[in-house]
């Protein structure tokens, strides 16, 4: 249990009422146009602090999946109970929420 519940739980996101809204990754993937990698544990992995900060490129997402071609990063998630949907190309950063 937070001890910071009356200020506000910076790294739970907890609200003043209690409730917790963590960052949840539904689904990730890596590549070109519905091509490439599954890499939903991976990303899940990164996150800190409930938030994910990293660039995109071929060694932070396991490999290169589609060699020679321009690539991005999916992202479904959830926060604070809505869904939401992020794209990253290959090369900018991934910053979420």
């Amino acid at each position: 249990m937070c001890s910071s519940v009356s200020y506000g739980c910076f790294a739970c996101k907890r609200s003043l009422a209690g409730q917790v809204f963590p960052l949840q990754i539904d689904r990730a993937r890596y590549g070109k146009s519905g091509q490439g990698n599954e890499v939903t544990v991976r990303v899940r992995r990164m996150i800190q602090n409930n938030s994910l900060d990293f660039k995109v490129t071929n060694d932070s997402m396991g490999g290169d999946p589609n060699k020679g071609a321009d690539k991005v990063l999916t992202i479904s998630y959830t926060y604070r109970g809505q869904h939401h949907v992020a794209t990253f190309k290959e090369g900018e950063r991934c910053r979420l929420p």
